[in-house]
């Protein structure tokens, strides 16, 4: 393992990756994640994952200054057959000769923290991430021709009013690429904060760690129930000690607003030393790039997609996103046991008495 620092890199070698496929591959995959699914993969990887790779999960779970921004982990096994990729709504099994990597991706995440996804993300607990000609110009991962500025995933979520459901951390493992002389596809890029923020001055770090910025919610959020909101109050961009900070920050286009010029320049000089100590990762086959959703942030390149005979994108990235408990995710809908839906409105399981209705009652000692 080659670690500096803030990141760490992984080569999986060829008996470990047999190691995984063996205690894997026999089990059925819940898109559902439900809790005897993720159970079982718990067991199986204390019990059968290598043991060097067990010991770096427990390492991503500390909280001290060394806690690493980001992992690469390389030749991780992955499902043969590759003959294709999914559109929204479409099960990447599909697609494949078997459900590994998707067994994989919600393994490692379930011995981190707890699973999830949002319906609008992807039907399944493991997300397909693959450009769609329809979206090409969103601001998604299934978009292509527009940069995805560096951002913490779903940074506004974590001052909702109903509690902070930003991830803890995303996991992205690389099935298939353009072959070659098809086009390379885009880089994500990945920058500690940590770096940057030890390059800008002290009057810049007063401007983050002020309530000098409205964060807006991500498109595809606004309206959500049971707040609707489209951004946040008065809000910081940073907040913790330095050398453990949260990060609260979107830097594509006018995903936060400063409420002046000195919050305006400190985000601005922010933002320039976040590129300067990003590094380029290709998520090619095999490869899994952790994002610790804390305090990385990552971006994704602008690209011309290529596709193949059928239509189908080369490029096809899966993702998970992790948590530390599902506790704040009550106040949405599912529409599978780890699939939420911040459009829906949970389901009661009795009337919820209102105070009104509670006030009409007579206290205990009237009816006694």
């Amino acid at each position: 393992m080659s670690d500096q620092g803030s990141r760490a890199e992984v080569s999986i070698t060829a008996s470990e990756a047999e190691q995984i496929r063996q205690v894997l591959g026999d089990l059925d995959y819940d898109p559902a994640g439900s809790s005897a699914y993720i159970g079982e993969l718990r067991r199986r990887v204390y019990s059968g994952f290598p043991e060097r790779l067990v010991r770096l999960l427990e390492v991503i779970k500390s909280s001290n200054s060394a806690a690493y921004a980001y992992l690469v982990v390389d030749n991780l096994p992955i499902d043969s057959g590759v003959r294709g990729s999914p559109q929204f709504g479409e099960t990447g099994r599909q697609f494949k000769d078997g459900v590994l990597s998707e067994n994989l991706l919600a393994a490692l995440g379930a011995a981190i923290g707890e699973p999830y996804s949002i319906s609008h993300e992807g039907l399944e607990l493991v997300n397909n991430l693959t450009p769609h000609k329809h979206t090409r110009n969103d601001y998604t991962g299934l978009g292509s021709e527009v940069e995805l500025d560096f951002h913490i995933e779903n940074a506004a979520q974590a001052f909702m009013p109903e509690g902070d459901t930003s991830p803890l951390a995303l996991l992205l493992l690389g099935l298939r690429a353009a072959p070659e002389g098809e086009g390379r596809g885009p880089f994500t890029r990945v920058a500690d904060a940590r770096l940057a923020l030890a390059r800008l001055s002290d009057e810049d770090l007063e401007a983050l760690y002020g309530r000098n910025f409205i964060i807006r919610v991500p498109y595809r959020w606004r309206g959500a129930t049971p707040t609707p909101r489209d951004n946040t109050d008065l809000s910081p961009v940073l907040s913790g000690p330095l050398e453990l900070p949260r990060v609260t920050v979107a830097f594509y286009p006018d995903m936060v607003l400063p409420v002046n010029q000195r919050a305006r320049t400190a985000l601005e000089n922010f933002h320039r030393e976040v590129r300067a100590v990003s590094e380029a990762i290709d998520i090619k086959p095999g490869r899994l790039v952790f994002v610790n959703n804390r305090f990385a942030l990552h971006s994704r390149d602008s690209f011309v997609p290529s596709f193949d005979s059928n239509d189908r994108a080369y490029r096809w990235v899966q993702r998970i996103m992790v948590t530390t408990n599902l506790w704040n995710f009550r106040s949405f809908g599912k529409r599978q046991e780890r699939v939420f839906d911040p459009f829906l409105l949970p389901r009661a399981s009795e009337p919820v008495r209102s105070r009104n209705a509670d006030a009409r009652q007579p206290a205990l000692s009237e009816q006694a």
